[in-house]
């Protein structure tokens, strides 16, 4: 403690000369300026608010969304005749997948477990990363994540009756079999998370 005093007198006490004690009077000014801007930056950084909740708290929240959002995908299953079914799940943890939407409503699911399965570990990386890929499964599919503001909260899943001719691994992002896919996932990730009322 008597440190401290001593420290604080050798501040405060004058020197031999005007110039040193303003200099060390300025020198403190500027500590202390520094020290109180950065607590306000640290006292006053808050993380945005945003919906980064699951797709379904978000449907119960706000119907009007979840209207938009079947719309998209009753238009998704329109708009190619290959199309056999459309699935959106909701992903709120790790493990867990939840069907919310499926067109048309007799359509086998893709993921019937409600876990990811063995073997989908690149697939989930894939979606973590917000790039499409398809499920190791044994009929055409492509599935998108549905990205919040930092992370993946649904997965859009797009089973084929056949591959396209131009795509019949349904991998290529830009061809006939992931493109809708992808164009679908980013307006309900838009729809979600993304678009404030």
């Amino acid at each position: 403690m008597k440190a401290v005093i001593d420290t604080v007198k050798s501040i405060i006490s004058p020197e031999q000369n005007w110039s040193k004690f303003l200099m060390k009077i300025i020198g403190v000014g500027v500590v202390a300026g520094i020290g109180f801007a950065g607590y306000q930056v640290y006292t006053g950084s808050e993380e945005e608010e945003g919906p980064d909740d699951s797709i379904e708290v978000i449907f119960d929240e706000d119907p009007e969304k979840k209207i938009e959002v079947e719309n998209i995908l009753n238009d998704l299953t329109r708009s190619n005749r290959d199309i056999s079914s459309v699935w959106l799940y909701d992903w709120p943890d790790a493990r867990n997948i939840v069907p919310v939407f499926n067109s048309p409503r007799t359509a086998r699911d893709p993921l019937p477990s409600g876990y990811w399965m063995p073997g989908d570990e690149r697939v989930i990386g894939n979606f973590v990363l917000g790039s499409c890929t398809r499920l190791d499964r044994k009929f055409p599919n492509a599935a998108c994540p549905i990205m919040g503001k930092e992370d993946a909260w649904g997965v859009l899943v797009v089973e084929y009756t056949k591959a396209p001719e131009d795509d019949p691994l349904c991998i290529l992002p830009q061809k006939s079999c992931v493109r809708p896919a992808k164009v679908a996932s980013m307006k309900i990730s838009e729809t979600l998370y993304l678009l404030t009322n």
